[in-house]
């Protein structure tokens, strides 16, 4: 059974047809933050954070360089900050679409992207029937 996931729906009212240029952001942790945490933050074009990030692992692997901090200490701390960013990695996003004009416009869930994209849509086009689609 796959799990619900549910997304924050933004829309840049500058736009002629901001549901076109509609940016779905997941709520909650995220796995792939967690995983990739420097690679994840330079890919969504979070500047910022992306720095803070390879300034602390190398701050770490000089710390541990230096005999200043033991191997699992590394491994702790390193694991601590690629947390972080799973749990905040997200809300950066949010953050980051908010400063370039972007409005919370919707909550859409499904049990992946896709789906929540369709329910979003879907509720759109029912509520703007005369809406121009462009593909």
């Amino acid at each position: 059974m796959a799990r619900l996931r549910i997304y924050t729906v933004h829309v840049n009212p500058a736009l002629p047809h901001p549901y076109e240029a509609a940016e779905f952001v997941e709520e909650g942790f995220s796995w792939k933050a967690f995983i990739f945490s420097a690679l994840w933050v330079l890919y969504h074009r979070l500047w910022w954070p992306a720095l803070v990030i390879i300034v602390c692992n190398i701050f770490l692997f000089i710390l541990m360089q230096s005999e200043a901090l033991t191997h699992l200490g590394y491994f702790i701390l390193h694991g601590s900050v690629h947390l972080l960013v799973g749990f905040y990695g997200n809300d950066w996003r949010r953050k980051k679409l908010q400063r370039l004009g972007f409005i919370t416009a919707d909550i859409a869930s499904g049990d992946s992207l896709l789906r929540a994209e369709q329910r979003y849509y879907d509720r759109y086009f029912a509520t703007h029937p005369s809406a121009p689609f462009v593909a």
